[in-house]
């Protein structure tokens, strides 16, 4: 139970066409960031100016995870995104 450590991998599990989403979603929101501002396409280009960036793959799949790791506490809290709280979070 306190000895368990979770792997830092992803896998193909769960459902397909609920990651194909969320991919695209996530590719919509990196080319339409003007639009509003959001701390994962901040996150995005974190990842790709890293010493060593990231693949542009690895960095859209971390952002699903980040995604979905917001919009779960946001659902939990019964709160609406607020930018100027997710970035202070972030940092």
């Amino acid at each position: 139970s306190g000895k368990y450590t979770g792997q830092d991998r992803i896998n193909k599990r769960g459902n397909p066409k609920a990651r194909k989403i969320i991919f695209f979603t996530i590719r919509n929101m990196i080319r339409q960031q003007r639009a509003a501002p959001n701390h994962i396409v901040d996150y995005y280009y974190k990842l790709k100016k890293q010493p060593i960036p990231k693949k542009d793959k690895v960095a859209t799949v971390a952002c699903m995870n980040k995604l979905l790791k917001c919009m779960h506490a946001m659902v939990r809290a019964h709160t609406e995104y607020d930018y100027a709280y997710a970035v202070s979070v972030d940092h």
